[in-house]
């Protein structure tokens, strides 16, 4: 038996406590501060803090389950796509049922909005929200964590150099995915490690091997594992990604050979910037549940990148990055008119990346 308090998600009945913990976390209540007030919480951090916790206190007094939590915060998700989305559109939903359990293996553009989506696209179509897999390198902030593992999130330790630990940490994983499936708990998880941010969607066939450890371990073949997990491909399409300069910035680096290391707290900024950044249309496209008959991870992995790419919503910016490519005149003049003004004062090396970055969607249906 594996040990999963180290990386699994809160039950129902830690809620209460955890929200209580949170209450009396000066870090949490200034972040809550400046993002609702960022102002006024500059000349008035303590009183508006304070009165704060007493509005949090009263709304948390209601929540006693992971459900309650989802349902209370569901707004507040429903707000960020309102402010930050021109559309939001959910395709394909009509594949799933609501009384099957399935594992989403998706693209992955955006640290917290990529899960935060497909939940919110499976919560409004009547569904019941998925576990999330999150890196613990997004944990170092300790209300940040909480906040995720009340969100049905569990951990993928990435921190491990020792091999014995790293297999250990790896065995879990497998192991709680499968006990998740297994107790009707569907999960999400990207099809690789990281955000892919050169928007090459490829999936690491080292992710299915992983999800396979906990099969194998009960005899079952490749494809026995991968059908009781139930996988749907699932495609994140962003018509504007608001980290797309980031990106750019450090695969330029990481090409010219130079090293690039996170600044202190960057991926939690990172989370911020993708929550609120414009991101213009989105689009979650749900795949038929993947049926192969086939026990080599090749054919699974090929079979989940045909459905990923097949399902992305290629937007105008996508064709405008390969029109600007090919050196031709940009037909959609408006949209040309919105992308100098994105880009306008972008070095050349970064703005090449960017266009090969936003282009890349299109380059790659072309090249099927």
């Amino acid at each position: 038996m594996f040990d999963y308090d180290e990386i699994r998600a809160y039950k129902d009945h830690e809620v209460n406590a955890v929200l209580a913990s949170l209450l009396n976390d000066p870090d949490f209540l200034n972040f809550v501060a400046q993002q609702a007030y960022p102002k006024l919480n500059r000349v008035m951090s303590f009183w508006l803090q304070k009165n704060i916790r007493k509005k949090l206190k009263l709304q948390f007094d209601d929540i006693h389950n992971v459900c309650n939590w989802q349902n209370t915060i569901a707004p507040y998700v429903e707000s960020i796509i309102e402010k930050t989305t021109d559309r939001f559109t959910i395709k394909g939903i009509e594949h799933l049922d609501k009384n099957k359990t399935y594992l989403f293996i998706s693209n992955h553009r955006d640290i917290a909005m990529d899960p935060m989506l497909v939940n919110y696209a499976l919560l409004s179509s009547g569904f019941s929200t998925c576990k999330v897999a999150i890196g613990d390198n997004l944990l170092e902030r300790p209300f940040v964590a909480k906040l995720m593992r009340l969100n049905k999130s569990f951990v993928v330790k990435r921190a491990i150099s020792a091999r014995r630990e790293k297999l250990e940490a790896v065995q879990t994983l497998s192991s709680y995915i499968h006990e998740s499936i297994k107790q009707k708990q569907s999960v999400w998880i990207a099809q690789k490690e990281g955000r892919a941010k050169d928007n090459i969607d490829k999936t690491d066939t080292a992710v299915l091997k992983m999800l396979h450890m906990a099969g194998r371990k009960l005899g079952w073949d490749f494809k026995d594992s991968m059908t009781f997990l139930n996988v749907v491909p699932v495609s994140i399409s962003y018509e504007w990604d608001p980290c797309d300069l980031d990106k750019a910035k450090e695969l330029v680096m990481t090409a010219n050979h130079e090293a690039y290391e996170k600044s202190q707290d960057e991926d939690f900024q990172t989370i911020v910037k993708g929550l609120k950044g414009k991101k213009g249309h989105v689009t979650i496209q749900f795949s038929k549940p993947v049926k192969l008959d086939s026990n080599q991870a090749d054919d699974w992995g090929r079979k989940i990148d045909e459905d990923i790419y097949s399902g992305y919503d290629i937007f105008d910016s996508n064709k405008l990055a390969k029109n600007i490519l090919d050196g031709n005149t940009p037909i959609n003049q408006s949209k040309y008119q919105e992308w100098l003004a994105r880009f306008s004062k972008v070095d050349d090396e970064n703005y090449q990346q960017v266009l090969k970055n936003y282009a890349e969607p299109v380059r790659h249906l072309k090249n099927d």
